[in-house]
């Protein structure tokens, strides 16, 4: 379908065309052959790469503003090139907000729970998934690779979309039918994998054509790949504020400029010629020279442009409000924040949380299909519909007011339950267990207090009163003897 030339996104003044955002697809049954993954690793290249390198050079400081020589100033003129490390700034700040508490997996069955964790700690997935994360940030989504490792172990890496891509079906269920990762060798030849339900293929096209090398089974059973996703349209973190990070950029050089006019003054000297001597170059020396006859009205002053000190602060002002209002990630810096209380501080952070919690459901949703791969992986005590056991919970990085939830909690005793009194709680990670530790600790102070003997005698009164009016035990007979 031809694109709508009536709108057109920043990246079309960049890149001189508005790059492709939307999914590989191909018909359910289509067979990868040589010329179909040439075909699928060019349209990559050519319509989705562009869009990935704009934002992972805005994510490491390389805006436009460096290289532009169209606007380079003369050599005699100030020309600073300042850049604001906002894109960076606003990831980490997101970032240490969504998943700087790691990922929680939670399952009922011991052993499943321990091969669980067990594989947490092989696979370092803490970090993996941090750096998911950021790379969904950046780029909008990324991608989980599972393998085998050296030991026949299920283990995953971390893949940014910058070489690597899912193919999915047309169908409404949107099922992954391929996962290709490639990548160019010092010789510039291609070289890379692709996988399916069952195989991992990989190819190269050293000899010229496209051609696959090697074939070997994967176990998971599934396409062996995750995609996670930013949102429902795979757009980075800071990608809709591009524009106005440059145009932030291009307001502080410009500024810089000013300055460095101000303290490069030219010196205007009037009524009386100065010798060469004095005046060998106007640009280095920044000397105008006005005379005519006579010595009279002789004047000697240092030029000053106009101040425009106050248009370019509030625009620089201005645009700063505006970069951290439309990411809807707030600038933790401000003082503001230092001094809000719990409540205002959720409320400052609300926007945030907004867009943290569309990621969640994003981001959960992948977890789960790593799961299911794990599930699938042969000779280990998870498996089968296991993963549908497994509770996902991820926690918000964020200060919390102890003393307010501690009052409210309190407040809601007789009114609530006491499992729902706990949840109010932050430091409180699982409500049941913290209800049975506290059971367990009223029981052992109970038992401290009674010196080891049973605190509940009703059971020995009750035997005592089974005797029958008359009846004597064993011990009165022996005294009665």
């Amino acid at each position: 379908m031809p694109q709508n030339n009536e709108y057109r996104s920043f990246y079309h003044d960049q890149l001189q065309f508005d790059p492709v955002s939307d999914d590989f697809k191909l018909p359910v049954g289509t067979q990868m052959t040589p010329d179909l993954l040439t075909n699928l690793i060019q349209e990559h290249e050519q319509t989705r790469v562009p869009r990935y390198r704009r934002l992972e050079a805005a994510y490491d400081t390389k805006y436009l503003i460096f290289g532009d020589q169209k606007h380079r100033k003369p050599d005699y003129r100030p020309d600073n090139r300042l850049a604001a490390d906002m894109a960076f700034n606003m990831t980490q700040t997101f970032e240490g907000y969504f998943i700087g508490v790691p990922v929680d997996i939670r399952i009922k069955d011991n052993a499943k729970a321990e091969y669980l964790k067990e594989y947490a700690e092989r696979n370092s997935q803490e970090e993996v998934d941090s750096d998911l994360s950021e790379m969904c940030s950046i780029y909008g989504h990324c991608f989980e690779m599972m393998y085998q490792d050296d030991e026949g172990m299920p283990r995953s890496v971390p893949l940014s979309p910058m070489s690597a891509f899912m193919v999915y079906d047309d169908t409404v269920l949107h099922r992954p039918m391929y996962f290709v990762r490639y990548y160019y060798d010092d010789e510039a030849n291609i070289g890379g994998s692709y996988s399916d339900a069952n195989y991992v293929t990989r190819f190269s096209d050293e000899g010229g054509d496209m051609a696959e090398t090697d074939v070997e089974e994967h176990f998971f059973h599934d396409v062996p790949a995750i995609e996670y996703r930013q949102n429902r349209t795979s757009r980075g973190l800071f990608e809709g504020v591009l524009n106005l990070i440059e145009a932030y950029n291009k307001a502080l050089s410009e500024k810089a400029n000013d300055v460095d006019y101000f303290a490069d003054a030219y010196m205007f000297v009037k009524g009386v010629e100065l010798t060469e001597e004095h005046k060998k170059d106007l640009r280095d020396y920044r000397l105008i020279n006005l005379y005519g006859d006579g010595t009279d009205g002789i004047d000697c002053v240092f030029m000053a442009k106009p101040s425009a000190d106050a248009t370019q602060e509030n625009l620089i002002n201005r645009l700063e409000v505006l970069i951290f209002k439309m990411a809807m990630v707030p600038d933790i810096t401000d003082d503001a924040f230092s001094t809000a209380s719990g409540i205002a501080l959720k409320i400052r952070l609300m926007p945030m949380n907004n867009l943290a919690r569309k990621k969640e459901l994003k981001f959960k949703a992948a977890v789960k299909r790593r799961l299911r791969l794990l599930a699938s992986y042969p000779n280990k005590p998870f498996s089968g519909d296991d993963w549908q056991q497994v509770e996902v919970v991820m926690h918000r990085n964020m200060p919390e007011d102890l003393e307010s939830e501690a009052r409210i909690a309190g407040q809601l005793s007789g009114i609530v339950s006491e499992e729902t009194q706990l949840s109010i709680l932050s430091c409180v990670e699982n409500e049941e267990d913290e209800i049975e530790r506290k059971e367990s600790e009223r029981q052992s102070r109970a038992e401290s207090l009674s010196g080891g003997y049973p605190t509940n005698r009703t059971e020995e009164k009750q035997d005592e009163g089974d005797l029958h009016e008359g009846d004597e035990g064993p011990e009165r007979q022996e005294d009665a003897r």
